[in-house]
Parts: C-alpha cells; sequence; structure tokens
C-alpha cells in the first residue's frame, strides 16, 4: 500500500513538472495577428503602440516572442520592428503610422504580432525585453 502511495505521488509531481514547461507551442496562431505594413506613398503620421504583455512561444519549432498590445485607434498599422542587444539587456523598437488624411474610429484596437528575429541564445540568455523604454518579462 505505501507503495502505491509513493507511485501516485511521483506520477502526480512528474506531470506537474512536464506540464508547466517554460516555453509555449502555439497551435493556433491568434486572430489579431498582424504584419509589419510600410505606408509606402500613403500619407503618414507617427503613431503610439502599447504593450500589453510579452509571451515566448514555439512557432514552428522555433522560438519567438508573441507581443499583445493595442493600436490607439482602428487605422493603426505596424511599420518596424527592431532589436539590439547590448550586455544584459536586450531592446525592441515597434514603430506605428496612421494615416492623418483619414476618419478613423477612436477606439482601442488589440493586436498580436510575432517577433522572430531574436537568436535563440538571445532568448535563452534573457528573461526580458525592453519595448519602447519599457521592461517586459517573458
Amino acid at each position: 500500500m505505501r507503495f502505491l502511495y509513493l507511485l501516485t505521488a511521483a506520477l502526480i509531481l512528474f506531470t506537474g513538472c512536464t506540464s508547466s514547461s517554460q516555453n509555449k507551442t502555439l497551435q493556433e496562431l491568434p486572430a489579431d495577428l498582424i504584419k509589419l505594413q510600410q505606408p509606402g506613398d500613403t500619407p503618414h503620421q507617427p503613431s503610439k503602440v502599447y504593450v500589453d504583455s510579452v509571451t515566448q512561444v514555439i512557432v514552428e519549432q522555433q522560438p519567438v516572442l508573441l507581443i499583445s498590445g493595442t493600436f490607439p485607434d482602428a487605422c493603426t498599422k505596424l511599420k518596424e520592428a527592431t532589436h539590439a542587444t547590448e550586455g544584459n539587456t536586450v531592446s525592441l523598437d515597434l514603430k506605428a503610422w496612421r494615416n492623418p488624411d483619414v476618419m478613423c474610429a477612436q477606439v482601442l484596437t488589440s493586436f498580436s504580432f510575432i517577433y522572430d528575429k531574436l537568436s535563440q541564445d538571445e532568448l535563452s540568455s534573457h528573461s526580458q525585453v525592453n519595448i519602447n523604454g519599457t521592461a517586459y518579462s517573458y
């Protein structure tokens, strides 16, 4: 009987450890997933990007950052995403734009963006990223 209790406890512990993996595999892409869009010849001005969360996930067997947040209106588009690594800090710069000549609903619009430009070493050696000057843990 004692063996059965120990076996049950070991199974529960093993199941708990395997289910709490550090990296989440993204089974389905978020509905609000966006891609970078350049304004081209369209009149444009800079717009804000509000980041709510950053999560490290696995997409197509590669670790990436899933960045979720909001835009200040429904017309804002993500223009550019770049990063720099300096010492122990990974900094990500997100730039957005909007057409000032278009009437747009002033409502927060949610977005998700997959940033896949960081190497596996950069992701594994850091646990947080600075996005537009604010630190986020992942």
